[in-house]
C-alpha cells in the first residue's frame, strides 16, 4: 500500500496536524524526544484522548510512576473524555514489578484500583514482558489502536540497552504492520547515540522537546512521505491547561 493510500488521523493536537502536513498516518511510530521542563505529558494526554474520540482503544504502558501518582496524573485526561470513555482506555501499570520490586505498597493500591488499570506482573523480566505484550497485541491491537510506551529511557535502565534494542527492533515494525498507531518517549540526551541512532533509525517519526530560557520548542527530526520544508523547522509552542498551541 502506497503511503497516499493510508489513512491519517489527528495527533489530538491541531496544529501539530499542520506541522505534519495532516496529522499521522496509521501504523507510524513516533519517538518523542524529550528535555526536562517541557511539559511533554500534554502531548501524550492530547493523543490517548484522541484516539479514545476516535472510537479506538489506547493503551498506556507506564514504567516511571507508581500507581498512586499515575492516577493522580491521569485524572484530569479521564475527567475530560466524553461518558463511557474509559472503556476504551486500559493502564498498564509496569513500574510496580519492577522499580517498585513488588512492594506491598503498590500491589495492596489494586484492591480499590478503577478496572481500567492494571498492574503487569512480569515488567521485571524482559522475555516475561514480551509475551505478556504478545497478549496484549492479540487481545486488544487492531487497526487505530494508540499505544504509548513511557518511557525507553526507563526500560533501558531496567532493561539494559541492547535488550530494549530488540524489543523495539521487533516491537515497532509490529505495530506498524498492524496500522496502529504507537507514541514512545525517551529522554533527550540521556543514552549513547548509537544507541538513539537505532531507535530512530527504526520508527517512522521523530519528534524533539526542548526548552531555551522561558520558551519551550518543537522540532520534527524525522517524518517519512512529508516533504514540506516548514515541517521540519523549530516551533515554538505553549501550553494552557492541557491545550497545547504551536506557533
Amino acid at each position: 500500500m502506497k503511503k497516499n493510500e493510508k489513512q491519517m488521523s489527528s495527533t489530538g493536537i491541531k496544529t501539530l496536524d499542520k506541522v505534519l502536513g495532516g496529522g499521522l498516518y496509521l501504523g507510524e511510530n513516533v519517538l518523542l524526544e524529550i528535555e526536562s521542563g517541557t511539559l511533554a505529558k500534554e502531548f501524550v494526554y492530547a493523543f490517548i484522548k484522541q484516539g479514545i474520540l476516535e472510537g479506538n482503544q489506547a493503551i498506556y504502558l507506564d514504567f516511571i510512576y507508581p500507581p498512586q501518582a499515575l492516577i493522580a496524573q491521569l485524572a484530569p485526561l479521564i475527567e475530560s473524555l466524553p461518558e463511557g470513555g474509559e472503556s476504551k482506555f486500559l493502564v498498564l501499570d509496569c513500574f510496580s514489578e519492577s522499580l517498585g520490586q513488588g512492594e506491598l505498597i503498590f500491589s495492596d493500591f489494586y484492591d480499590k484500583a478503577p478496572a481500567w488499570m492494571k498492574k503487569v506482573p512480569s515488567s521485571k523480566d524482559p522475555e516475561q514482558f514480551h509475551r505478556f505484550f504478545g497478549r496484549i497485541e492479540r487481545e486488544f491491537v487492531t487497526p487505530g489502536t494508540r499505544l504509548v510506551f513511557n518511557s525507553l529511557s526507563l526500560m533501558e535502565h531496567i532493561w539494559g540497552h541492547e535488550t530494549v534494542k530488540t524489543f523495539f527492533s521487533h516491537v515497532c515494525p509490529a505495530l506498524y504492520a498492524y496500522n496502529t498507531l504507537a507514541l514512545w518517549t525517551i529522554a533527550k540526551n540521556a543514552h549513547p547515540k548509537e544507541f538513539c541512532a537505532l531507535i530512530e533509525h527504526i520508527t517512522q517519526v521523530v519528534i524533539e522537546l526542548s526548552r531555551q530560557d522561558s520558551k519551550r520548542f518543537l522540532e520534527v527530526k524525522k517524518a517519512g512521505w512529508r516533504y514540506d520544508p516548514q515541517t521540519f523547522q523549530r516551533h515554538e509552542y505553549i501550553v494552557t491547561g492541557q491545550e497545547i498551541k504551536i506557533l
